[in-house]
C-alpha cells in the first residue's frame, strides 16, 4: 500500500515522460529485490519453516548479510553507471543506489518473520516504515526539490530505518562474513533462484524498454499509470505471497490433497482479487483517474482492460509457481519461468512493435494466458511424482538437513 502511494505522490508531482524513468528506477529496484530474494529469503522460506533454535538464528544472520552486501553490490554499481547516463538521470540513479542495502535488509527482515509464523511483528516493521516515511516526505516538500530522485531517497531512506529496527526484533547482526557459508549451504536452490528472478525481472525490464524505444517514455509511462491505479492488486500478491511458500511447504508435509487446496486457495484468491478490482477501475469516471495519478490517465485509461487481465491470469500462476518452490522442484521452475519470460518478451516486443503501446498490452495477455496453462502442467507433473511423508517432524529435519554445508552437493531433483 505504501509503494501505491509512493506511486501516486510521485505520478501528481512530475510530468509523465519523468514518471515514465522514475518507473524503470522502480523496476530495477525490483529487479534487485528478486536477486536478493533468490540468493537468500526463498531457500530460507522452503528449507527452515521448522529448524532448531540455534541453526535457525544462524539461518536469519546469514540471510540478513546476504541482502545486506547485494545492496552494496549494486550501491556501487549504481555509482559506476551514474557517471555513464546522461546528467539529468543520474542523481536517481545515486539515490536508489543509496537506498538499496537498507531496502533489502527491511525485506529479508519481513520474509524471515513471515516465514517464523511472526506475522504480526513483519506488519509492525512495515507500518514503521509507512510512518517514518510521513517526515521523511515532508522535508522533501517543505525543501521544495521535489522531483523523482528526492521521493525515492525519502521511501528509501524510511526503509533503512526499518530494516535497523526490524534486525533488533530479530535480535540479528547483517552476517557480512556468513554469506559466504549461507550460498555455499544452499547451492541447490539459489542458483536456480537467481535465474528464475533474472528471466521474470529481465522480461519486464525488456518489455519497458522496449516500449520506450517503439513508442516513446511517455507510453511507458502511461503503462505505469495504469499499473499504479491497479496497484491495490499488489497488496494481495505481495501479501499471499511473504506467506505462501511457508504454508505450501507445511502443507506438503500433510499429503497430495492438503497441498492441491492450499495452492489452489492461493490462486483463487489472487485471481478473483485481480479481477473484482480491475472491474473497479474500468468503472472509475476518468475525472477520478485524473485526480489520482493526474492528466495523462485520459490517454493511460484505454490499457486498463488488458492490464488488469494480465493481473489475473497470472493470478491464476500463484497457486502452481508457490508449489514448485515448496517442493523445491528448482530445475524444473527454473525451466519454466525462462520459457515463460522468453513468451512475454516476444509477443509483447512484437506487439509494441506493430501497434505501439496498445499492441504491446495485449501481447501481455497473450502470453500470460498461455503461460498459466504451461504453469499448471509443470505443477501437476511434479505433484504426480512428488515423495510424500507422513512424519511431520522427519520431513522437516530432512529438509533443514539437507541445507547444512557439505550436505547440499547434488541438486534437490
Amino acid at each position: 500500500m505504501t509503494n501505491f502511494a509512493v506511486g501516486i505522490l510521485v505520478a501528481r508531482s512530475v510530468s509523465v515522460p519523468d514518471f515514465g524513468a522514475y518507473a524503470l528506477a522502480f523496476s530495477a529496484y525490483c529487479f534487485i529485490l528478486g536477486i536478493s530474494r533468490a540468493l537468500a529469503t526463498e531457500p530460507f522460506a522452503v528449507r527452515f519453516v521448522i529448524s532448531e533454535p540455534e541453526q535457525l538464528h544462524r539461518a536469519r544472520v546469514g540471510v540478513a548479510g546476504v541482502a545486506l552486501l547485494t545492496g552494496v553490490a549494486f550501491l556501487a554499481l549504481a555509482a559506476v553507471l551514474s557517471q555513464l547516463l546522461p546528467a539529468e538521470y543520474r542523481s536517481l540513479v545515486l539515490c536508489l543506489g543509496a537506498v538499496l542495502p537498507g531496502l533489502l535488509v527491511q525485506d529479508s527482515m519481513r520474509q524471515v518473520l513471515f516465514a517464523a509464523g511472526q506475522g504480526r511483528s513483519a506488519f509492525n516493521n512495515d507500518l514503521l516504515w509507512a510512518v517514518l516515511m510521513v517526515p521523511a516526505f515532508g522535508i522533501v516538500f517543505l525543501s521544495g526539490s521535489i522531483n523523482a530522485a528526492t521521493l525515492i531517497l525519502a521511501w528509501g531512506g524510511a526503509a533503512s530505518l526499518a530494516a535497523i529496527a526490524g534486525c533488533y526484533r530479530c535480535r540479528v547482526v547483517p552476517g557480512v562474513r556468513m554469506a559466504a557459508s549461507w550460498l555455499r549451504s544452499q547451492r541447490g536452490l539459489w542458483p536456480r533462484y537467481l535465474l528464475e528472478g533474472a528471466a521474470i525481472n529481465g522480461s519486464q525490464q525488456i518489455v519497458f524498454m522496449a516500449l520506450g524505444v517503439f513508442a516513446g517514455l511517455a507510453a511507458v509511462g502511461e503503462m505505469k499509470l495504469v499499473l499504479v491505479l491497479l496497484g491495490p492488486v499488489n497488496v494481495l500478491v505481495q501479501g499471499i505471497g511473504v506467506v505462501a511458500v511457508p504454508e505450501a511447504a507445511r502443507a506438503l508435509a500433510g499429503g497430495r490433497s492438503r497441498v492441491l487446496r492450499v495452492t489452489a486457495g492461493f490462486s483463487v484468491a489472487v485471481a478473483a482479487g485481480a479481477l473484482l478490482w480491475g472491474i473497479t477501475v474500468t468503472l472509475l469516471p476518468g475525472s477520478w483517474g485524473a485526480a489520482l495519478v493526474g492528466q495523462g490517465w485520459l490517454a493511460a485509461s484505454a490499457l486498463v482492460l488488458p492490464m488488469f487481465l494480465v493481473q489475473v491470469f497470472n493470478g491464476a500462476n500463484t497457486g502452481p509457481v508457490v508449489g514448485l518452490r515448496a517442493a523445491g522442484a528448482a530445475r524444473r521452475s527454473m525451466w519454466t519461468r525462462m520459457a515463460t519470460s522468453s513468451l512475454v518478451v516476444i509477443v509483447s516486443v512484437a506487439g509494441a512493435a506493430a501497434a505501439g503501446v496498445q499492441g504491446a498490452a495485449w501481447g501481455l495477455v497473450l502470453a500470460a494466458a498461455l503461460n498459466a496453462m504451461l504453469w499448471y502442467l509443470q505443477f501437476r507433473n511434479v505433484i504426480a511424482q512428488y515423495p510424500f511423508k507422513t512424519d511431520k517432524s522427519g520431513f522437516f529435519r530432512h529438509r533443514a538437513d539437507r541445507s547444512q554445508p557439505g550436505k547440499v552437493g547434488i541438486p534437490d531433483e
